[in-house]
Parts: structure tokens; sequence; C-alpha cells
């Protein structure tokens, strides 16, 4: 067996896992904004149990996952994770970004589809990630700046240059985000509101439902994109944000407007809450990192 982590901006989630079967489940706040110093111990504490049972640990992380390093660039903090924790446990560990083990699980999950060779997939939730497989093969690199898709460019559809916290403009994370989304709104409502307060409002604020719009439309650049650049004969979508009804709707209804030539199969993502977990526990079994 194995266990399984998924280190996120918001919460920390952990698993026993034997094959594609959770075991056991746990799940506390992350520590990767408030202290990232601590994690590698934070992450003991919470699988110190599991030790006996498991023969390694597959780690599911937000950032630039890179061959030596993780560098958190939302903080602008590099650790070597993967060393810290293989001393810290004392197994061998596999390590790969979350919206890469995601897309994993779910490339695995439709393999009854003998014809798929390409699938790319999105996570739109409290950032914007993405994880590609390409020809049958998760796409990675030793910085791990690859498949990044939330630091892509796109067109800005009200015409406002929104900086990123990478430092580029209109990368779409700071149009199409959870955080972004709610930053937007609690601007034009002079008061701070969460994301899901945003989309309660969405009928029944012009200025909201432009925000929602502009995002949607910002989301279909990408997957316009997404498609010239790697052919894909599957985009899916996932996060808490990207699978809410009113914007998926809205992304497919705007996506189906396009030429012919960027047609492809959009679809929402079907592993679950636990996709991540599962998706590094496969990738594990298959490559060493």
């Amino acid at each position: 067996m194995k266990i399984a982590i998924d280190v996120g901006g918001t919460k920390i989630s952990a698993a026993l896992v034997d094959g594609t079967q959770i075991i056991e489940y746990k799940k506390t706040k992350s520590c990767v904004h408030t202290n990232i110093g601590a994690l590698s111990d934070i992450l003991f504490d919470l699988c110190e149990t599991w030790l006996e049972q498991a023969d390694s640990v597959a780690i599911a992380c937000t950032g630039l996952v890179g061959k030596e390093t993780v560098n958190f660039l939302s903080i602008k903090t590099e650790l070597p994770l993967k060393q810290n924790i293989e001393r810290t446990f004392g197994l061998p560990v596999t390590i790969i970004n979350d919206a890469a083990a995601a897309a994993w699980a779910e490339y695995q999950a439709r393999k009854t589809n003998k014809s798929l060779k390409t699938l790319v997939y999105l996570t739109v939730s409290t950032g914007v990630g993405g994880g590609i497989v390409q020809n049958g093969q998760l796409v990675t690199s030793n910085d791990g700046f690859c498949a990044h898709v939330g630091h892509t460019s796109v067109h800005s559809a009200d015409a406002i240059h929104y900086l990123c916290h990478c430092g580029r403009i209109n990368c779409i994370e700071a149009i199409a985000s959870g955080t972004a989304i709610a930053k937007h709104a609690s601007a034009v409502l002079c008061k701070p509101v969460t994301c899901k307060q945003v989309f309660e409002l969405y009928f029944k604020h012009p200025e909201i439902s432009k925000i929602i719009e502009n995002s949607a439309s910002s989301l279909v650049d990408l997957i316009a994109n997404i498609k010239a650049i790697t052919g894909a004969e599957e985009i899916v979508i996932g996060g808490s944000v990207g699978s809410s009804p009113e914007l998926f709707n809205l992304v497919k209804d705007k996506f189906e407007q396009l030429p012919n030539i960027y047609q492809t199969n959009v679809s929402l993502a079907m592993c679950g809450p636990h996709a991540d977990l599962i998706g590094v526990s496969l990738y594990s079994q298959l490559y060493k990192s």
C-alpha cells in the first residue's frame, strides 16, 4: 500500500491507498501560506499511523514541482520537498504537481476509450492549474514549469489589464480563478465577498454577471489555445469553480461558437474529490520521480 498526500493551498489531504481504493482518509488545513517551513513535519504527523503499512509515499503538490525542488510560486518560496519527506518518512517518495496527478487520474479513468491519446485537465479553483497527458505520457519538466496553463496570457474581454502574482499581465489565473473572481467582485460591491457568494449573485447583479462572463470567455480562449498546441481529444474541467454549473455551461456554450478547427470534447471531471490522491498513487506505480 501507499501513502498518498495532496498538498494544496487551502487544505492538505492524505490517504492510505491500495491500488485505486482509499482505505483510510484524513485532512487538515494547509500550512503553505502560513507556516511552509513546517510542511514536512505536518505531513508526517498526519500520516504517522500508516507508516508500517506503506511501502512508499506519493505526493501531489501545488506549485512548480521540479525534479529536485518545489517552487511555491504564490509565496515565492522554494523547498527540496521530496528530499525532506524521504528523510522524515524514511520511505521512497514520488512527487508531481497536483493538477498533473488529477490529469493522470482522469486519463486512466477514460482508458476504455482506446483512441484517446491526449487529454488536458484544467482545474479552476483557488487558482487555475493544468495537467497534460500527451500521447499517453504525462508531461513533466525538470524545473516543474510545464502545463501550468493558469500562467498563460489570454484576451481580457473587458479590456482591463489584470496583474498576476507571477508578474505577467492577463494570466488566466488573474481573471478566472476563484480568488480572482472574488477579488474583482469585492471591488465592484465595495465589500469583501467569497467566490461562492459571487455565483449566488450571478443572475441578480449585472456587474457580477460581467465578471463571470469574462471569466468564461477567458477560459474559452485558453481551451482554444490548448487545442491548437496539443491537439487534445479531451479537455476536462474540474475544480470547485470550474465544475460549477453556471460557469461550466457558459464555457461550453461559448466554446461551441468557435470555428470547427478548435472543436474537441469538453467534459466535466469524473474522478471526484480524491482525483489527486488516486492519480499520484497510480502514477507512482509506473514512474519514479
